[in-house]
């Protein structure tokens, strides 16, 4: 009786409603700050932290890359090298067929961090990169940050219910130091391990830790991925041109995410001992290296992705040998990442079939790679941000046709078999809002 005789009292007084909200609201963002406070300070050290490492890796891979590109005996080298990963991964008790989807879990709260991940993917990065491995670093990125994360919230003394904040702020913060795409780091990290769910409560955390590595990597000397694009002018024929290009990418995502999970589940059938494996499927990159005649498709893919954005330029066949490559390297058990490689195979296939629907081959290139990103991760609100942020707002319009597209057409398939989806990507007669019937139709 008298909360309803003061709810009329407030009601017949809009002054003092006014008051009343206005104090009820600004105690929740004073409690808000209090609590996020810890958040702030987390944040911040593992992104100094992560950022330092991250900074120390780039550059060391960078060294790699010269050892192998500027030596003709490197490559002879890589089934040693992929003998002494494989050593490392056992010795440590490691789970080597986890990889990305360890951290994914870990983000989830669903699986533990080996304190042993970092410094071992560290170490099988430079490696793998160094002596002739196809693969990317993105991972072994992601993999340092979640891992370095772990250690500073147990030696924080902070408890298990903060791990899954632990974990998504050190992916934010590895992805920044390595990419230089700061928005883009703190996107992937909540939006990667469930779609359709945004953790929203870590924002501020990912935040602080992404723009505190990615700082800390460039004052070393990490340089950010940026492309300078021409701008075309947008309308009907355009929209429908990328629509048609967004498209043809999700369908080849499916492509890309099959043969990783194909080859990979392949050589582990066929040669179920683990150093024989390595050896096997090094030995195959190293003979077709040797056939081709050309290094351009070992490594990060890095510059085919700028020959084909800068010069407008690819060959036909780069996105399926580079495709082939890297899904030889991963599934023999080398280590290192997927999605520069997918950048690389992205940008190409873009560039190549691009100009046959009368787009400039280097802003094909663009949208090719980053429909692609979206579709084998299945993160289309982190692929806008990668066009926005690394080809500065070049016809936004653009890449947002060709992302929803790639990610409607892509299906289930991803490179993740650990991420779950929250709801289906397709309308139904039951609304947007009902849950995707299966987790995952695409590779295991």
């Amino acid at each position: 009786m008298e909360e309803q005789k003061r709810e009329r009292h407030t009601r017949h007084h809009p002054v003092r409603a006014f008051f009343r909200g206005m104090y009820t609201e600004v105690a929740f963002s004073g409690e808000s700050l209090r609590i996020n406070g810890r958040g702030l300070l987390f944040g911040l050290v593992v992104g100094l932290l992560v950022g330092v490492w991250g900074g120390l890796f780039a550059r060391l891979l960078g060294a790699a890359n010269h050892l192998r590109e500027g030596t003709g005996w490197a490559m002879f080298l890589l089934p040693l090298a992929g003998l002494l990963v494989v050593w490392m991964y056992r010795r440590g008790g490691i789970k080597t067929a986890g990889g990305t989807d360890l951290i994914i879990q870990a983000a989830r709260g669903e699986q533990p961090v080996s304190r042993l991940l970092a410094p071992v993917i560290f170490a099988a990065t430079l490696l793998t990169h160094g002596f002739g491995g196809s693969a990317g670093r993105e991972g072994a990125a992601l993999q340092l940050g979640g891992s370095l994360a772990e250690l500073v919230r147990k030696g924080g003394k902070l408890g298990a219910e903060f791990q899954d904040l632990a974990i998504m702020c050190g992916m934010s913060a590895g992805f920044s130091a390595v990419f230089g795409s700061q928005i883009t780091a703190a996107l992937f990290a909540l939006e990667i391990s469930c779609v359709g769910i945004l953790p929203l409560g870590g924002l501020f955390p990912c935040v602080v830790s992404s723009l505190a590595a990615g700082t800390v990597a460039r004052a070393m000397g990490v340089r950010a991925m940026r492309f300078y694009l021409s701008a075309s002018t947008p309308d009907v024929l355009f929209y429908g041109q990328v629509l048609v290009l967004g498209i043809a990418c999700g369908l080849l995502s499916i492509l890309v995410c099959y043969t990783f999970s194909g080859v990979r589940a392949g050589l582990a059938r066929l040669f179920p001992n683990p150093y024989l494996r390595v050896v096997v499927g090094s030995a195959g990159v190293m003979v077709l290296t040797l056939i081709l005649g050309t290094k351009a498709y070992l490594g990060t893919g890095e510059a085919l992705i700028a020959q084909a954005i800068d010069q407008g330029r690819a060959a036909p066949q780069d996105c399926l040998l580079k495709l082939l490559l890297t899904a030889l390297t991963l599934g023999a058990g080398l280590k290192g990442g997927e999605i520069v490689p997918c950048f690389a195979i992205g940008a190409s296939f873009g560039c190549v079939v691009g100009p046959l629907l009368g787009l400039p081959a280097p802003y094909a290139a663009a949208v090719g790679m980053v429909s692609l990103f979206c579709g084998v991760t299945n993160c289309p609100l982190t692929a806008l941000m990668l066009g926005f942020e690394v080809f500065f707002f070049c016809n936004p319009g653009g890449f947002l046709m060709a992302v929803a597209a790639s990610f409607l057409v892509s299906g289930y398939s991803g490179l993740y078999a650990k991420q779950k989806f929250a709801f289906s990507k397709t309308a139904s007669p039951e609304g947007l809002a009902h849950e995707a019937r299966r987790e995952r139709t695409g590779p295991l």
